[in-house]
């Protein structure tokens, strides 16, 4: 009888072969489609500026670029974190194979999201001088306040559906709804309307509500009438416990360049401000992951496929720490060339600063990657506290490199941020090791 032997390092090989060819087929798509839809959207609102300059003259785009951020400040409150905690909790309840949950968990978020929607729309309108002195510093920028106020409630609207999509995992009605809401309206809007910032607003955040309203009628919104209230207070305590985390991450990208400013003078700030908008903008090539991870992640937690999902991770790891890699090195070799493109002459003294806290956004970006499955598995705000850790770290280090030096150098500064991000990457890393392990 011949015996067949079988080299176990061979086996291990063919598996994982076998396993990263299922990972492209089946899961890269939703990746790619998703990385795609959000730099068209990307590439929408630099079209959406150029068309505001253009069409609406200095004053005009100064009062567009104004009320976008106004929205993108106003946004979070009626949302209540439950961008993240709807598709969680759908993820969670599909991989338990309890259906109703799921559609439990869709009409509490109806209920919540809507609510908090109306009370904004309402306040915005009825206190609209009001409105407009505090986020215009002018009270006649009040007849703002309805068009803004329409699209406060649209956008809320294209969460809560975006949301029960990701939470089923289906990634192509997401995107779609993504797409044309946050990327197409915008454009044809200005297209068709651009001559009048208000009606162009108002434009935005009618057709929006319409679309977002569409893609409501291909869910359960029926399940808004289901006994809910148990659901409802179990996604606004895990969301309100993470706003606190995008408070703490804004403070730590905002706090080095105050710092300086107080210190060194506001151009030297103005160079860590804008190094630091350059981390930021790595990161957020790796933002997209979220809106597949965390479901996916959710639901595979649910199942008790831990070495699935460990396999998953892993290998979304590497692909970050790849890419990421590669933007540092090229940063790091034609930053010259680049500023010189993009701010002209005269400029050179932010080419070492921004080679310095290029370095960062490797631990950003993994971070950004991790807290996904950190959301996922833990129901309380442990990111937030991850986030609290790498302020305090980056705090402390402040504090005595000031004390410790009577002149401390912008270096200095900038290497106490980097030890912070490496900290909130650390702790990351740290927790998700712990949880694939549990």
């Amino acid at each position: 009888m011949v015996t067949i032997q079988t080299d176990p390092l061979a086996v291990r090989t063919s598996r994982k072969s076998c396993w990263l060819d299922a990972f492209v087929t089946h899961q890269a798509s939703e990746y790619f489609t998703t990385f795609l839809t959000e730099f068209l959207v990307m590439a929408s609102q630099l079209i959406t500026y150029k068309l505001a300059a253009h069409q609406l003259g200095k004053s005009g785009f100064a009062e567009y670029a104004l009320a976008r951020r106004t929205v993108s400040l106003l946004f979070p409150v009626p949302v209540l974190g439950l961008s993240v905690g709807l598709p969680r909790y759908i993820g969670f309840a599909n991989g338990r194979g309890d259906q109703g949950g799921a559609a439990r968990y869709y009409g509490a978020a109806l209920w919540c999201i809507g609510g908090a929607a109306l009370c904004c729309f309402l306040a915005m309108n009825l206190f609209a001088k009001t409105f407009a002195y505090l986020l215009f510093g002018n009270a006649g920028y009040s007849y703002l306040a309805f068009p803004l106020s329409l699209i406060v409630v649209a956008l809320c609207i294209h969460t809560v559906v975006c949301g029960y999509f990701r939470g089923h995992m289906d990634m192509n009605r997401a995107n779609l709804l993504q797409f044309v809401n946050l990327a197409l309206v915008p454009i044809l809007s200005f297209l068709v309307i651009g001559s009048s910032l208000s009606r162009t607003l108002t434009s935005i955040g009618v057709i929006s509500t319409l679309v977002s309203v569409v893609g409501l009628l291909k869910t359960p919104f029926r399940a808004i009438a289901l006994n809910n209230l148990k659901e409802a207070g179990e996604l606004v305590r895990y969301g309100i416990q993470r706003v606190p985390g995008d408070f703490v991450l804004m403070a730590l990208f905002t706090l080095p360049a105050t710092f300086v400013a107080h210190l060194k003078g506001v151009q030297e700030a103005g160079f860590v401000a804008f190094g630091i908008s350059v981390v930021s903008m790595i990161g957020s090539v790796f933002a997209p992951v979220g809106l597949v991870l965390l479901p996916k992640a959710t639901t595979m937690l649910a199942r008790g496929a831990h070495r699935e999902l460990k396999q998953h991770v892993r290998l979304i790891l590497e692909v970050t720490l790849a890419i990421s890699l590669a933007i540092i090195l090229a940063i790091e070799i034609w930053i010259p060339h680049l500023i010189l493109l993009y701010l002209g002459p005269g400029f050179e003294q932010i080419v070492p600063v921004v080679r310095t806290l290029a370095f960062g956004a490797l631990p950003y970006s993994l971070y950004l990657v991790l807290r996904n499955l950190v959301d996922a598995h833990h129901e309380y705000g442990v990111t937030a506290a991850i986030l609290t850790g790498g302020l305090v770290v980056f705090l402390t280090a402040s504090f005595s490199v000031n004390r410790l030096s009577g002149d401390p150098s912008l270096t200095l500064f900038l290497s106490a941020f980097l030890l912070a991000l490496c900290t909130i990457a650390t702790l990351s890393g740290w927790e998700c090791r712990r949880i694939l392990r549990s």
